[in-house]
């Protein structure tokens, strides 16, 4: 199973009162998709009793303490997601592993664990912070899209975490690409190296960047048949605008024409009704 542990800053810990006490490692910042080690050991200070039921719980689902459902890992339920595992123990290790982790997984995550002597239980509190980001492709060409044969471009992986990645893997069209530097210099473009671009963490078999880039390599002669075209259209649709205009204007002027002369002939009849 592929591990991946993101940012791992120094161990902080959730104060203990007379040896009890959880710690966690500090914020972790992870690339959606990839698979994290949340580190976390607790300590209490009972001898002769021992830890009957560990917990894991999420504040997007759950409050304060914890003290009660719903929790993403339980070592007393049969429902727990196979995304979330326990691999620590009940003597000194609370680590979980979360596999395919979302977006939608980032927030507070705090353990909670209960003795078999009544009433002794205790919850680390602040709990860990976990922020899930999409891998980013981005180019440093200006022109959007299209570029010509011959062209450089510089493609890079990114993750919004503190420090950088090392190593990715690269993907042309779904399909996996030697490069792994988290940036991909693209020199002297054939056509042919149009496609999608996307990224992920080393290791993976699937591109875990949230969005793909499109590079469009376009021959000069079509280039060059492209702006004529579009020269045309738009001359074209100027002549017909500048056309319209003067008819309108000739419209306008026949119907005040028109109504002008009716007027006067409706005056001209009164008055000879009138003699």
């Amino acid at each position: 199973m592929l591990q991946f542990l993101l940012f791992l800053l120094p161990v902080a810990g959730a104060a203990g009162v007379a040896g009890w006490g959880v710690n966690y490692s500090r914020p972790i910042c992870a690339a959606r998709g990839s698979t994290v080690t949340v580190a976390c050991n607790f300590t209490f200070p009972l001898v002769n009793e021992h830890v009957k039921q560990v917990k894991w719980c999420s504040m997007n689902s759950n409050y304060k303490k914890c003290d009660s459902g719903p929790y993403v890992y339980d070592s007393e339920a049969n429902n727990n997601s196979i995304r979330f595992q326990y691999i620590g123990d009940k003597a000194s290790d609370c680590s979980l592993l979360i596999n395919d982790i979302q977006l939608t997984d980032s927030g507070e995550y705090k353990f909670r664990f209960i003795t078999n002597s009544s009433g002794s239980m205790w919850t680390g509190d602040p709990g860990v912070i976990i922020s899930v980001y999409d891998l980013k492709v981005s180019k440093s060409n200006s022109i959007i899209n299209g570029i010509i044969p011959g062209d450089s471009v510089n493609l890079t992986c990114s993750l919004d975490c503190p420090g950088g990645l090392s190593e990715v893997q690269w993907f042309k069209n779904g399909e996996l690409m030697k490069q792994t530097n988290p940036i991909l210099i693209l020199n002297g473009l054939p056509a042919e190296n149009s496609g999608n671009y996307s990224c992920s963490l080393r290791k993976f078999t699937n591109p875990l960047s949230g969005e793909t880039l499109l590079i469009i390599v376009v021959s000069s002669v079509l280039l060059v048949f492209i702006i004529i075209v579009a020269v045309i259209l738009i001359r074209r649709r100027k002549a017909a605008k500048e056309r319209e205009e003067p008819m309108d204007s000739h419209y306008a002027s026949l119907q005040i024409t028109a109504a002008t002369q009716a007027s006067a002939v409706y005056s001209s009849l009164q008055d000879t009704l009138k003699e």
